[in-house]
């Protein structure tokens, strides 16, 4: 499919005192099904504002974002987080996983939300976790699990929705560059064995020439 995520105009900007910071500036990007997107720059360059604008989870001043056709920007309540819930997996820096929840928990909750049968929702999650090599840990809560392994499970989380766009913020920015690689390894795998089309931001130059694209967000537009 052409063009499954496009973005027109898009602008972003900050209050800060009396100073409005402008973040994002008339910024538009296309992309094709199927591609893996790098988005490098500066700290503080706007970065993960983009990914959060594009996932629906904070709002631009102006412009336009549409995924597989359908315009993001116009979703409101319920529906806006039915089609997060539905359509995009996340992967962040820190893998914000439920510390009283063992990793299957952690991993069943989107569908659960979604009201899917616990059932079900345990056996994809079981799946997801083999997938990911964690199939003898599904029992372990976070903090029994290293680094490596809770973002392992972050990113089973962020696929047993089944989502057809995956962001990642910095997601192998929390850890040592040995297991940052064996990360790299699995988003590449989880990114062409489950058709994804993908967006990672990242300080990582090794992460990012592995991607399709890079792209380098500077002065609120990306280049």
């Amino acid at each position: 499919m052409n063009n499954f995520l496009k973005i027109q105009g898009l602008y972003k900007s900050f209050q800060s005192g009396s100073e409005k910071l402008r973040i994002l500036i008339d910024l538009s990007l296309q992309l094709k099904e199927g591609e893996m997107l790098a988005v490098t720059g500066a700290s503080g360059s706007g970065k993960s504002t983009f990914l959060h604008l594009v996932g629906g989870m904070d709002r631009a001043d102006a412009g336009e974002i549409f995924l597989a056709g359908q315009q993001v920007t116009r979703l409101e309540g319920q529906q806006l987080a039915q089609f997060r819930n539905s359509k995009i997996g996340f992967i962040f820096q820190f893998h914000h996983l439920l510390p009283e929840f063992s990793a299957l928990e952690n991993v069943m909750f989107p569908l659960l939300l979604r009201r899917i049968p616990f059932a079900e929702a345990r056996t994809r999650a079981h799946v997801l976790l083999d997938e990911v090599g964690l199939a003898d840990r599904a029992h372990h809560k976070p903090g029994q699990l290293s680094g490596g392994e809770q973002q392992r499970v972050a990113v089973a989380r962020a696929l047993v929705g089944k989502p057809s766009l995956l962001l990642g913020d910095e997601p192998t920015g929390n850890l040592d560059e040995h297991t940052a690689e064996t990360i790299y390894e699995l988003l590449l795998d989880i990114h062409r064995r489950h058709h994804l089309t993908s967006i990672i931001v990242t300080h990582n130059p090794k992460l990012a020439a592995l991607c399709s694209l890079e792209k380098r967000l500077e002065e609120g537009k990306l280049v």
